[in-house]
């Protein structure tokens, strides 16, 4: 069950991704890329996760696979730090 949870996390982030790499929907207020390839990342790392598990993939493969999606998820939490998602919006004229 955990297995098809992190499959459609992966799937709505790598959606969010590229909606926000392409300037459409909610999360094109981002200006930055940095933004889009976080969450495409994020999304990346939950079906690689997800994927070998529902694929019955050996458990040393799937170990490996695993600790590569970690770092595909910190890596997509960092640049989407950096690339100001959850920054609070500005007013234009606010002064």
């Amino acid at each position: 069950m955990s297995a098809w949870i992190m499959l459609a996390a992966g799937c709505l982030l790598l959606t969010l991704g590229v909606l926000t790499l392409t300037g459409r929907g909610a999360e094109a207020r981002t200006r930055s890329p940095r933004a889009g390839w976080g969450w495409t990342a994020m999304g990346g790392g939950f079906v690689l996760d997800g994927g070998p598990r529902l694929l019955g993939f050996s458990s040393g493969t799937a170990m490996v696979l695993s600790a590569v999606a970690v770092g595909l998820v910190v890596l997509g939490a960092v640049l989407q730090v950096r690339g100001g998602v959850f920054a609070k919006a500005r007013r234009a004229g606010g002064g």
